[in-house]
């Protein structure tokens, strides 16, 4: 049986961020495009992170500040990441929304391999996926 590669199902059209790319310009992107995420990449072009929809609604909700949303901000800032809630609520650019390391796998794997890789990691399937 052959197995098909992560590259045979990939988009080579990616949209993608730079690291001091501004917050405003990514909201812009993923919804012009209307998609969940997208990568940071490095001057090289190498992904050094990720921004998904999550990201962008912690620092909205932190933003946003009362009415309505401090009970929800306290329940956040009492988790183990509240720190990094904290910065993603004060980031202006990318690389201080960005989550990272980015979990990436080569376009030669299998789309079982993938699979593990994001289930190890605990990647949530809607992060990989756009809108229809």
């Amino acid at each position: 049986m052959k197995h098909s590669k992560v590259g045979t199902v990939m988009t080579s059209d990616v949209v993608r961020v730079a690291y001091g790319t501004p917050f405003k310009e990514v909201a812009r992107l993923l919804a012009e495009h209307r998609i969940s995420g997208l990568p940071v990449v490095d001057d090289d072009e190498r992904v050094i992170g990720v921004i998904s929809e999550t990201d962008l609604m912690v620092r909205q909700a932190e933003a946003a500040g009362p009415p309505g949303s401090g009970r929800r901000l306290r329940r956040l800032r009492m988790t183990a990441s509240t720190q990094a809630h904290r910065a993603k609520a004060r980031a202006r650019t990318a690389g201080q929304l960005m989550s990272h390391p980015a979990v990436t796998v080569h376009s030669d794997a299998t789309i079982a391999e993938a699979a593990r890789v994001t289930a190890h990691h605990r990647v949530v399937a809607q992060d990989l996926m756009s809108d229809p």
